[in-house]
């Protein structure tokens, strides 16, 4: 049995944070850049949108204070995430050649997220999908139109 939603998301992000932003055995990474997580508790960094505040589950600070890339833990997906998908694609950083916004969805649904994404035009570095297998995370790209190197499993 899982815990209830918002705190599993909370736990998921957290993960997520600590192992690919950077990756353990990343080289390429620069330390000065800042990884902070939004949970339910702690919002270090909210971004600001035409509705209010809207915080991300993770967001990459470069050295200088500007958001470089943003992780967002999804726990299902609906065609109502297209909005805050929309805002936090614009806000964050470009990589080699999309915004390096990184969507994690439950497993099973990263078809359903890539459509949304897609059909609407969000641009997005890689799509993740996260399970829960003998009481960790596991996340498995699903695409990643932008860096082959974001491109794997954890």
């Amino acid at each position: 049995m899982l815990p209830p939603k918002d705190l599993l998301r909370d736990r998921i992000a957290r993960i997520i944070a600590a192992t690919r932003f950077p990756f353990v055995d990343q080289i390429t990474w620069d330390e000065d850049r800042k990884t902070l997580v939004n949970t339910r508790g702690e919002k270090p960094y909210p971004i600001e949108g035409p509705k209010g505040k809207v915080y991300p589950s993770v967001v990459v600070l470069n050295p200088d204070g500007k958001v470089r890339e943003i992780g967002e833990v999804e726990m299902e997906v609906k065609p109502s995430l297209v909005a805050k998908w929309r805002l936090l694609s614009e806000k964050t950083g470009m990589g080699e050649k999309y915004k390096k916004l990184f969507v994690y969805v439950p497993a099973g649904e990263g078809e359903k997220a890539r459509r949304l994404l897609e059909e609407n035009k969000i641009e997005y570095a890689g799509l993740r999908e996260w399970s829960i297998e003998d009481g960790s995370l596991v996340t498995r790209p699903v695409v990643t139109p932008d860096m082959e190197y974001d491109h794997r499993v954890s």
